[in-house]
């Protein structure tokens, strides 16, 4: 597509100088024959007609070049222009990774080596139909495939949040055909009243729209974590399911976002009650809320968002505790302090009778272009704790820390080296600290 979209463009481009070039040589000629005219009624000599001619060739090419110049700041917008009024987008990505670690025991168990390789692909798609109805919506369609969790293999269950986000939908698909591929996500977007309000409905997940951040929240590309990409305990509860969900900005800076999405019941006391995301898509599904208020200082931007959900299925937590539902609530923030540092926090409450966790908290920061001569590359730092809710031995805080440093090589291709560490793990200060370390390779078109 990127080789289709540039030989559209260089054609645009040279159609564009060819015209120039064309009106150049056209107003070259009629000079020559005013000339021409001059020498014959004036008695001009050859010479001086020779000299003329070459004098205007000159100023005609300063003025092409001139033109030429004036078009090139443009080839940015006619790219655009044409990416806009396609009807069919097509994008996608892979995620190589590396994730090795140590671990000691924890909660009596020797965890040995958590170490594993791991690839995640993505392909998206994106068609908006021509037909006036659909002016202002669009369909989309996300294909994911993923193999290897990297520590997470070994560790996964072990912690309150893992280690590898970039792996969660990697090698547990959900039937034997999606063994090839899944269809992660297919759902239409509408937008009505010039954008102010913005409808979806098909499958997704919640996280699509509530707990966002502007600095950690793609473990393509920033940090992998799951306490630094997303609210651990509602990432419990999130899944990519049938979804009904609407955004409402009734005044700038201000949106309001409701949604309702079916849920297996992940969390249900009796396992044999749980069901497909598929199966009673209205029955007991989670439903979830976020008032955002995105404010912008100078050239700052910043956004401030305060986020519910309840799942509304029966609970059990891992002390045998009951809840009719999951509640929780939190606030996810972000905002850019200087054009090369960003800041971002994270903290939520959830039912403790419903949940391992009852508090989570997590900050960091991102900083851009701290190298000279490497704009792009990005460091981020943070750190994070959740607070068990189960006595007497996990109700202490599992802290986690995490840095990565992202190397842009081109605009396709980045490479970023990611360190971790876990102490009191589940909350318990018996069980061993955990490192990991990976080396993340990334690739888009």
């Amino acid at each position: 597509m990127k080789q289709v979209l540039a030989w559209l463009v260089a054609g645009i481009f040279f159609f564009n100088v060819g015209s120039v070039v064309k009106a150049a040589d056209e107003k070259l000629k009629e000079g020559y024959e005013v000339i021409q005219e001059t020498a014959a009624d004036e008695g001009t000599n050859a010479t001086q007609l020779k000299d003329t001619d070459i004098k205007q060739k000159e100023e005609l090419s300063e003025e092409q070049e001139s033109k030429t110049e004036e078009r090139k700041p443009h080839l940015a917008e006619i790219k655009e222009e044409i990416e806009e009024k396609k009807n069919f987008e097509i994008h996608g990505g892979l995620v190589g990774f590396y994730q090795g670690g140590s671990a000691g025991n924890i909660e009596g168990e020797n965890v040995g080596d958590p170490s594993q390789p791991g690839i995640v692909g993505d392909l998206q798609m994106t068609f908006r139909p021509p037909v006036a109805f659909f002016e202002n919506g669009k369909f989309f369609v996300r294909l994911h495939a993923g193999k290897g969790k990297g520590a997470d293999d070994k560790l996964g269950d072990k912690l309150f949040a893992n280690l590898n986000t970039i792996a969660d939908n990697s090698d547990d698909l959900q039937t034997d055909f999606d063994k090839a591929f899944w269809l992660a996500e297919a759902y239409y977007a509408h937008e009505l009243f010039d954008g102010k309000l913005t409808f979806v409905v098909g499958k997704t997940e919640p996280v699509v729209f509530i707990d966002n951040n502007a600095f950690a929240n793609n473990p393509s590309s920033q940090f992998v974590g799951k306490p630094f990409v997303n609210n651990p305990i509602l990432n419990g509860e999130d899944q990519l399911a049938p979804i009904v969900a609407a955004s409402i900005s009734p005044i700038d800076n201000i949106s309001i976002t409701a949604l309702a999405v079916s849920s297996s019941f992940p969390y249900t006391p009796d396992e044999t009650m749980q069901k497909g995301i598929y199966d009673r898509v209205f029955d007991q599904p989670l439903f979830a809320a976020q008032l955002a208020y995105s404010p912008k200082f100078g050239e700052m931007k910043g956004n401030y968002r305060l986020y519910f959900w309840d799942a509304t299925y029966d609970h059990v937590n891992g002390a045998g505790d009951t809840s009719s539902d999951g509640l929780g609530v939190g606030l996810s923030l972000d905002q850019q302090v200087t054009e090369w540092l960003g800041l971002f926090a994270r903290i939520a409450y959830s039912d403790k009778n419903a949940y391992d966790v009852d508090w989570f908290w997590s900050a960091g920061a991102n900083m851009k272009g701290l190298i000279p001569s490497r704009d792009e590359d990005e460091l981020g730092i943070g750190i994070a704790g959740l607070k068990g809710s189960v006595g007497p031995d996990n109700d202490g805080t599992e802290f986690h820390t995490e840095v990565y440093y992202r190397i842009v090589l081109t605009k396709n291709f980045a490479v970023s080296p990611d360190i971790q560490y876990v102490t009191n793990p589940q909350g318990n200060s018996h069980n061993d600290g955990v490192f990991a370390g990976m080396l993340r390779l990334e690739f888009s078109f």
